[in-house]
């Protein structure tokens, strides 16, 4: 580990953590410059051309999603002897898929011309095709992330929503439309190319090795499948709700989809501190296992309260916030916070099983999530409405479940799954319970604003008092490895 690692093997731990508080930070940078610009260009441009951005980023995104096939993880996995040799190897191969991707969105333009007959389409979808390019261009990043340089890493992802963003609200104000978008992106991501190749600490070069094609696409195939089966079900369930209920039914999911997709916050803040330190120690179960233990708990104490926040309060939001006009979205908020608090339990593993060079087990596991969604979910919404399909997706969701607990125990023998989910639900009962009561007590068949907000600051202090008594020890640990990594 002294080999792959810059540092020595003690500090692991607080670098480990440090890359939590890092990602926490940048993640939190990112969503609320993504938010802003949201906001100021949806009120300067309108919803005529968002949504003709709309369509293009969408078509570009979905494409880009599907080119990001793990090539990143595989090379911070491997130890070759030769790291800039091997580092020119995996950029080659990344290099060479983004450009077919990049020739993908570019012939999807004149089609989207054709579906929306809309000619502003061309010149906008042409104008994103460089985007898979500039994304391969700052594979350096790689380098940063395999050595749990996160700050760096970090730093550097942060200089395109930062950009961007300064680029583009000027842009906006100065009424030059949509395309203040597209310029804003762009400048947003030749900074960061540039800033990647002048701090790379090895050559960008193009080294073609066929052995190394096959190693690579080897750990990449099962990664697709888990990208393609997130897309399959994404897109999936947009179309069923619009052909079963038309632009309302699907608007109702949509904005379901968008708010409970921040269940996943917490994994994307450790999972990514945690990959570089999976496949360092890779070769160490009580290691590993004693990771795996901690992460997930940790992780479990935002998705689990995430969950059963909007089963409570749903139909607060859309009564006090956003109008009556939502109240068809309530069971959708409810039930796919549900599927997305319980997806999330133990989703670290994925981080694992790639770590430790198995990524066939989490392709899987995607596949009866397809499976169930397309033969149960799908039906069942046809056939019985959308209450039956939010059941469908929640047993989806346990079923998934039984196969990660499944696999886990596989690879990580002294660690029970069922036991970890049952200790991240204990602190959710008194939470809710004094929820519930004090709508008992309440009850008058109105609710007001200030009973909502009172009830949500109960729900939100028991919780964190049950889990501060039940995590006690974890907390505190955390707590006292993350000071010396943040001390200068």
């Amino acid at each position: 580990m002294a080999e792959r690692l810059p540092f020595a093997h003690t500090e692991l731990r607080s670098r480990t953590v440090r890359g939590v508080g890092v990602n926490a930070v940048f993640l939190v940078v990112v969503e609320v410059l993504s938010l802003a610009q949201g906001l100021i260009v949806a009120r300067v441009l309108g919803p005529s051309q968002i949504g003709l951005y709309g369509i293009v980023s969408i078509t570009a995104l979905t494409l880009i999603a599907l080119k990001r096939v793990g090539i990143d993880e595989a090379y911070v996995q491997q130890d070759e002897a030769d790291q800039e040799a091997e580092f020119q190897r995996a950029f080659t191969l990344e290099l060479g898929l983004s450009v077919l991707f990049a020739v993908l969105i570019a012939v999807s333009a004149p089609i989207l011309v054709a579906v929306y007959d809309d000619d502003r389409l061309l010149g906008l979808t042409l104008a994103v095709s460089y985007l898979p390019i500039a994304f391969a261009l700052q594979a350096p990043l790689w380098i940063f992330f395999r050595r749990m340089d996160f700050v760096r890493q970090r730093s550097l992802q942060a200089v395109v929503p930062v950009v961007t963003f300064l680029v583009t609200i000027p842009l906006v104000l100065a009424d030059v439309g949509v395309w203040s978008l597209v310029i804003g992106a762009f400048a947003g991501n030749v900074a960061a190319v540039i800033l990647s190749i002048r701090l790379s600490p090895y050559r960008l070069g193009i080294r073609y090795d066929r052995a190394a094609a096959r190693r690579y696409f080897a750990f990449s195939w099962p990664v697709f499948v888990v990208t393609l089966g997130g897309l399959i079900t994404g897109q999936g369930q947009i179309l069923a709700f619009k052909l079963d209920g038309g632009l309302e039914a699907a608007g109702f999911l949509a904005l379901a989809v968008a708010l409970t997709r921040y269940a996943d916050r917490a994994d994307q803040i450790i999972s990514p501190a945690i990959y570089p330190a999976i496949c360092a120690v890779r070769d160490r179960t009580a290691t590993l296992e004693e990771m795996f233990f901690k992460s997930c708990r940790a992780s479990a104490i935002w998705s689990v309260a995430f969950g059963a926040a909007f089963v409570l309060f749903a139909p607060d939001l859309v009564h006090f916030a956003l109008g009556s006009k939502w109240d068809g979205a309530v069971l959708l908020l409810q039930g796919l916070a549900v599927v997305a608090a319980v997806y999330q339990l133990g989703f670290g593993w994925i981080a694992f099983a790639r770590g430790m060079g198995r990524p066939r087990p989490p392709a899987l596991e995607a596949v009866v999530a397809v499976a169930v969604f397309a033969l149960v979910a799908i039906p069942a919404l046809f056939l019985w409405g959308r209450g039956a399909y939010v059941g469908a997706m929640i047993g989806s969701s346990l079923g998934v479940l039984a196969v990660r607990a499944y696999f886990v125990r596989r690879m990580l023998p002294g660690v029970d799954l069922a036991r970890l989910v049952v200790r991240s639900l204990r602190p959710l009962v008194p939470a809710v319970a004094a929820v519930v009561a004090l709508r008992l007590v309440l009850w008058g068949g109105h609710r007001s604003l200030a009973q909502a907000i009172c009830e949500a600051v109960l729900f939100l202090s028991i919780y964190a008092w049950a889990t501060w008594a039940g995590e006690r020890p974890l907390i505190r640990e955390l707590r006292a490895t993350s000071r010396p990594a943040f001390q200068p």
